[in-house]
């Protein structure tokens, strides 16, 4: 009977706690073992693992220590599988180029970040290089549609599998109310560089000009006060006073949707797959957005019928307007990447990775 491990590993709480509940409440259901599922973790709260009874949890402190104890058992175990859930580890890439892994024993669940080659530096250029190498050796990758064309743009003989991460979605989201005077533009999904705040606000206000608000939410991450004063010095040089808002406190979901429900448009400009969440969210509210042709997620979007505005394109209020229609007259329900839909593709994620285990 082949073992398989599910790995998180690194400590990111908010994606790795979506999955352990996703697993202990849903997936224990829609597709059940005989022997509860096993979760390696990365976190400094070792008490975590109490709240997903249903899984057997073990918590590691670090990267480093969840690696090593992954390389001694593939070697000890050939036939043990690893389901590396976003990955984020870098000795477990490097244990699976040097073949401490086995092409045969690791699958990975692509969440973006780590198929992206953006920071700056030798040390990274390097690290990247070899990632790559380490990648090709994967037994199967699982990814949005744009994802895996990306991937296979460098490793096209990887198997792949399209795979949705099981994004929260609200129960009771409040539909954008209809507003009265400027379009109200919501500026990213965090305070995080990424997100290309100044760049952004430079082209809301070449597309805007005065008549429009900005809402940025900032309160995440942390000791982010330095990015945060840029952005600020971005938005007082282009804007009058009280026309962009910058949120710097970090805020709860139900705030969070109160605050998209006074949006009329979402404005992203990330240059890779990310904020899936918070576009979900839009939908739901029947709110469009704008990202970059650079983000590949937008092939997922058009593959389901979602209206989607790009960076660059002439938008003005009646754009924005259509696309809403467009929104409010769509079966949510449908949308691949929507609960329940995105069942489909776990179901068959884990048939592949677990085989006789389930």
């Amino acid at each position: 009977m082949t073992t398989v491990i599910h790995l998180l590993g690194s400590d990111i709480p908010h994606h790795n706690q979506t999955v352990l509940g996703f697993f202990n409440q849903v997936i224990c259901d829609e597709v059940p073992t005989r022997a509860p599922r096993q979760f390696w973790l990365v976190s400094n709260q070792p008490s975590v693992a109490e709240q997903y009874v249903r899984l057997q949890v073990r918590v590691f402190t670090d990267k480093n220590s969840l690696a090593e104890a992954v390389i001694a058992l593939a070697r000890q175990q050939r036939d043990t599988r690893f389901f590396c859930h976003g990955q984020f580890n870098p000795k477990l890439w490097l244990a699976l180029l040097v073949g401490q892994i086995s092409r045969t024993q690791l699958y990975w669940h692509i969440w973006g970040a780590d198929l992206y080659e953006e920071a700056g530096g030798l040390k990274f250029r390097l690290f990247y290089l070899l990632r790559r190498q380490a990648q090709k050796r994967v037994a199967r990758v699982f990814a949005t549609r744009g994802d895996i064309n990306h991937f296979h743009q460098r490793h096209p003989h990887v198997p792949a599998s399209l795979l949705y991460f099981p994004t929260r979605l609200a129960s009771n989201v409040p539909s954008a109310q209809q507003q009265q005077g400027p379009l109200t533009i919501l500026l990213g999904n965090s305070g995080d560089a990424s997100n290309r705040h100044i760049q952004a606000l430079q082209e809301i206000h070449q597309q805007f000009g005065q008549e429009v608000k900005v809402v940025v939410p900032l309160g995440y991450p942390a000791n982010n006060e330095a990015y945060i004063a840029r952005v600020r010095a971005a938005a007082d040089a282009l804007f009058t006073r009280g026309q962009v808002a910058l949120m710097t406190e970090k805020l709860a979901f139900s705030d969070y949707l109160q605050l998209i429900s006074r949006c009329d448009l979402g404005w992203f400009i990330f240059e890779r797959q990310q904020g899936i969440g918070t576009l979900c969210l839009l939908i739901q509210a029947n709110i469009p957005f704008v990202l970059s042709r650079k983000n590949p997620f937008w092939q997922d979007l058009v593959e389901q019928q979602v209206p989607v505005l790009f960076t660059g394109d002439a938008l003005n209020a009646a754009t924005v307007g259509e696309a809403q229609r467009q929104l409010s007259l769509m079966d949510k329900s449908q949308i691949a990447f929507f609960e329940p839909g995105y069942l489909a593709g776990w179901q068959q994620a884990l048939r592949l990775v677990e085989g006789e285990s389930a």
